[in-house]
């Protein structure tokens, strides 16, 4: 389940965006690395830069016209922010915040991403690659919360998380996570009251185990299962 992250075709993302890793750039580049609820940009900040996050999380999200927040995904370690300025964006429409304290990003100017999209097909089509696999995220996004049921939007959200996040570890699937129980109800576009009541009802049947930090899956089977049938009684 372990994602196999920036190489492709003789690539090497990670030497071009986080060069301080290699010995010659350790004292020249120093790794930029954040702490939780720092801002890594606002919405309407100007699209200057791709980031890599190389370690932890990031939230995403914007506000809505009340002023809620609203949040629309948790990235983590492999995964890109403005690669759409590679398709003329000009501002950012969300923001990113740092969910996990010792988040460790690495930044490229867009001028220089967008010189190697011109002259590497690579990493022109890993950049391709990367922005149709944010768009399917999104869709995956609105296609769990045009759910009515609730319990079923959740049961998607925590396999969802398992494929993308989960480890194998004795038998069951380990999520390490920064969300709060507020954070996970945006995610699945419910109140942090019934999150946690749907949560406290997996939890007391044998299927996961949740705290501040960690998801442990117990079964993941029976959680699929759970979800293919509401998602039957749903259609």
């Amino acid at each position: 389940m372990e994602k196999d992250i920036w190489y492709l075709e003789g690539v090497d993302f990670n030497r071009i965006l986080c060069p301080y890793k290699y010995e010659d750039y350790v004292k020249r580049v120093p790794p930029l690395l954040f702490k939780k609820h720092d801002f890594l940009f606002f919405e309407n900040d100007p699209l200057q830069e791709i980031i890599l996050i190389d370690h932890g999380k990031v939230k995403i999200g914007h506000y809505d016209r009340d002023g809620n927040e609203r949040v629309i995904a948790i990235l983590g370690m492999g995964e890109v922010l403005g690669q759409m300025g590679l398709l003329g964006e000009r501002n950012h429409h969300v923001f990113a915040e740092v969910i996990e304290e010792g988040t460790q990003v690495c930044k490229m100017s867009m001028e220089k991403a967008r010189e190697l999209t011109r002259d590497y097909v690579s990493f022109a089509m890993e950049m391709n690659r990367r922005i149709s696999g944010q768009i399917r995220k999104l869709e995956r996004r609105i296609e769990i919360l045009l759910f009515k049921d609730i319990k079923l939007r959740l049961l998607e959200l925590l396999l969802d998380m398992a494929n993308d996040y989960g480890r194998e570890r004795d038998g069951q699937i380990l999520i390490s996570h920064s969300l709060t129980q507020t954070d996970f109800a945006m995610l699945a576009g419910t109140s942090r009251k019934s999150a946690s009541l749907i949560l406290n009802e997996l939890e007391n049947q044998g299927l996961i185990q949740f705290n501040r930090k960690q998801i442990f899956i117990k079964d993941l089977r029976e959680l699929k299962e759970n979800a293919n049938q509401r998602r039957s009684s749903n259609a």
